[in-house]
Formats: structure tokens, C-alpha cells, sequence
């Protein structure tokens, strides 16, 4: 018998997804601390949050395995972020219903393990085009035009950001999987 794709999401799912997104969000308090540098430094941002959003994105992941939970932790990021800078909780937006496309088409869902290291893998590093355009957009041009300005510095950050997802996924997996093996986390 064929498993469903769309599994509806259950209160646990919910609680357990809103709890990895609250202890993300502890755990990238360091971001203001850098925020004047993004007008020096493209990318800084997601190079000093990349490696624990990973992380907790990928246990959130290995958990609920259900299409949606990617972006439900999005969601409820971005919610809080929106406080503090509107393009966080858009990129948030933007990124994770196209990871989510993403996943559906190429892996069908989350069931397979490469389909959550690719998702949160692909996270962080997608919302670097996507602050860019934000910022041409809006009115923020000096912003845009610190990643034209040092195209070597803008690469570097990039790849350290991708190093850095692709670094935290792993670990995060292997957390999940550690934690099921113990019995701390059930399905």
C-alpha cells in the first residue's frame, strides 16, 4: 500500500514545529550584533545565523515529515522577525513555499533524508538573492550595491553560507537520529 503525500498535521506536529522555531530564534540572537556590518559585509547575516537554523531546521524536519512543516517553521520565524526587519519575514515567506514546491516536485515529501538535507541545505543560502532584490526594490540600493561592490567578499559569504547550511543540515540529521535511537524522539 502506497503512503499519502499530504498527511494532515496533527496539535503535536504543531507544538513540536513552533518549539524548533522559538529555540531557532533564541539561538540566532547574535544577528543584531552584526547588523551594521550588512552594509559593509553582503551575506553577514546569514553566515552568523546559517549553521543553527540548519541544525533546528533539520531536526523540525526529521521529526515532522510532512509537506508544509518546512514552511510552517518559516512562518513562525518570520512572524517574530517581522518586528524586527519586514524582508526577514518575506524571505522567510518567499524561501520557504519555494522550498516547498521544490521538495513536493523532486522528492515528494520529506520521507527520504536527502529531501530534508537538500530543504535546509537550500534555506539560507536562497534568501541571499532574494535580500538582494528586496533591497533594489525598496528603496535600499546601498544595501544591494555592498554585493556588487566586493563581488569576492560577496562570493566568499555566499559559499560560507552554503558550507555552513550544508554543515548544520548534517548535523542536525545525525542529532534526529541519535535522539530516535535513544527513544527521545518518537514519531
Amino acid at each position: 500500500m502506497k503512503e499519502k503525500m499530504f498527511e494532515p498535521f496533527k496539535v503535536k506536529d504543531i507544538v513540536f514545529l513552533a518549539i524548533i522555531s522559538a529555540v531557532t530564534l533564541c539561538t540566532c540572537a547574535v544577528m543584531p550584533l552584526v547588523a551594521s556590518l550588512q552594509t559593509v559585509v553582503f551575506g553577514i547575516a546569514q553566515v552568523v545565523t546559517g549553521l543553527q537554523i540548519s541544525i533546528f531546521f533539520a531536526i523540525g524536519l526529521m521529526k515532522v515529515r510532512k509537506p508544509g512543516a518546512l514552511f510552517i517553521m518559516a512562518l513562525l520565524t518570520g512572524l517574530f522577525q517581522l518586528l524586527m526587519a519586514p524582508p526577514m519575514f518575506f524571505s522567510n515567506l518567499v524561501v520557504g513555499l519555494l522550498l516547498e514546491a521544490f521538495v513536493l516536485l523532486v522528492f515528494h515529501g520529506y520521507k527520504k533524508d536527502r529531501a530534508v538535507f537538500v530543504a535546509v541545505l537550500l534555506y539560507n543560502p536562497l534568501s541571499l538573492p532574494f535580500n538582494y532584490l528586496y533591497n533594489l526594490l525598496f528603496g535600499r540600493e546601498a544595501m544591494a550595491a555592498v554585493a556588487i561592490k566586493a563581488p569576492w567578499i560577496t562570493a566568499g559569504m555566499s559559499l560560507a553560507v552554503i558550507a555552513l547550511s550544508a554543515l548544520g543540515a548534517w548535523i542536525g540529521i545525525k542529532i534526529s537520529k541519535e535522539l530516535k535511537k535513544s527513544g527521545a524522539m518518537k514519531k
